[in-house]
């Protein structure tokens, strides 16, 4: 990282750790709200964290890949909300840069400093005229989409497809409806959106593997090695920064609170209670050890995306497996605390409370659910196929496939 970018980064941590008491202050607004107050819109742009994977063209800063998980995690001591938006939502500027030419040019004119909203869960139709395409579908846990100046979704022009193709869409051409009313994540405004039989332009609809490998549209646009990259293996560093930030939150704001509690019964100090310290001591290992696990990968995927590298099957499957192990440390050290906390802990006004369900809501997500996580690895030292091809089709991987190999000692 150049002398320039890592001042960048130090201010950018900076203006997360100043924000932390105004948006932790917001956050039951944000939960009432269903989706992040506009004040706290303004003071993200203000801080510049839609611009951390912005092109530096465009005005932003083309940072390394691992800004967002530095800025989120800081942010996740205050809001859960607050840091999935920062890492999910305004970091997602990147995708609309891998789109080509004619399409970022399009996105600009409507917006300088774009936001842009992501929708993957749902379906989404295409068919071919001979303008470009229409399109037909609904999509769900749309975050931000109220914020948004676009949403680039995912669609299939066959309906035995999964999905084919992504598409780049503008408010004026999808509704939203308000759908998100959850326990957790509450402030993310994750609402659906329809589009209705819409003409999309040949230039805002990209096939699926093209705008996923290291040669997207949007790639020889800029030399940044940020929109060449493979995205797949980049995809769970999304939630590790909102994971930590809420475990961490969660521990603060539990040792704080515990510091005056007595025991309503005994009145005894709680903090002399050795159950209590133990678990302490026990809350911290675990998000310790998270941290460590995430912080580790986001620095490999660096290094990969910098080396113009390619994970191989046996990093892609401990990285599977790992992150959603770390996923649910950060999960155990939450409900560990909030159970320390009694009948008070579930009382909703508790921040302690608010970051649980925040932690646990993000632990929902399908890239960190445990089985579909875990049994690729079973089936990888069973000598089967894992079913991912980005596995399968690996020449490690088929190295791999002795069980006794070495590599399993490294990366498996």
């Amino acid at each position: 990282m150049s002398m320039s970018s890592s001042s960048r980064l130090d201010d950018l941590i900076q203006s997360a750790v100043d924000l932390q008491p105004r948006l932790k202050e917001r956050a039951a607004e944000a939960e009432a709200l269903k989706q992040m107050p506009d004040e706290s819109i303004s003071d993200f742009k203000a801080a510049g964290f839609h611009k951390i994977y912005m092109p530096e063209a465009w005005g932003g800063y083309e940072l390394d890949w691992g800004a967002h998980y530095d800025v989120s995690r800081l942010i996740g001591e205050a809001c859960g909300s607050s840091a999935w938006t920062a890492s999910l939502v305004f970091s997602h500027v990147i995708w609309a840069a891998r789109f080509g030419q004619a399409a970022q040019d399009e996105l600009l004119s409507r917006s300088r400093e774009p936001i842009v909203a992501t929708g993957s869960a749902g379906h989404g139709v295409l068919s071919q005229t001979a303008q470009g395409f229409q399109l037909d579908g609904q999509w769900k846990f749309v975050s931000g989409i109220h914020h948004a100046d676009c949403a680039i979704v995912t669609a299939k022009d066959d309906p035995e497809k999964i999905f084919s193709h992504f598409v780049m869409l503008f408010p004026d051409e999808y509704e939203i409806l308000e759908t998100w009313d959850t326990e957790g994540l509450r402030g993310t405004g994750s609402h659906d959106i329809r589009v209705r039989v819409q003409n999309i332009p040949k230039h805002r609809v990209v096939e699926r593997d093209a705008l996923l490998a290291n040669e997207a549209p949007g790639a020889g646009i800029r030399d940044h090695y940020m929109y060449r990259i493979q995205m797949a293996p980049f995809q769970k560093s999304w939630f590790a920064g909102p994971l930590l930030g809420t475990a961490r939150g969660a521990l603060k704001d539990y040792v704080s609170i515990t510091q005056d509690r007595i025991g309503r019964l005994l009145g005894e100090s709680i903090v002399d209670q050795v159950p209590v310290q133990v678990r302490i001591g026990e809350t911290l290992a675990d998000i310790e050890t998270a941290e460590l696990i995430f912080s580790t990968y986001v620095r490999r995927l660096h290094d990969i995306g910098s080396q113009n590298l390619t994970m191989t099957g046996a990093e892609l499957l401990k990285a599977k497996r790992d992150m959603t192990y770390a996923a649910q440390l950060c999960l155990r050290a939450v409900e560990r605390v909030v159970k320390m906390m009694g009948a008070g802990g579930q009382v909703k006004p508790n921040p302690v409370q608010r970051l649980a369900r925040d932690c646990r809501a993000i632990c929902t997500h399908i890239e960190l659910q445990w089985d579909h996580s875990m049994a690729p690895t079973g089936k990888f030292l069973l000598g089967l196929p894992t079913g991912d091809p980005l596995v399968d089709n690996s020449e490690q991987f088929k190295q791999d496939q002795d069980v006794t190999s070495p590599q399993l000692g490294t990366q498996i």
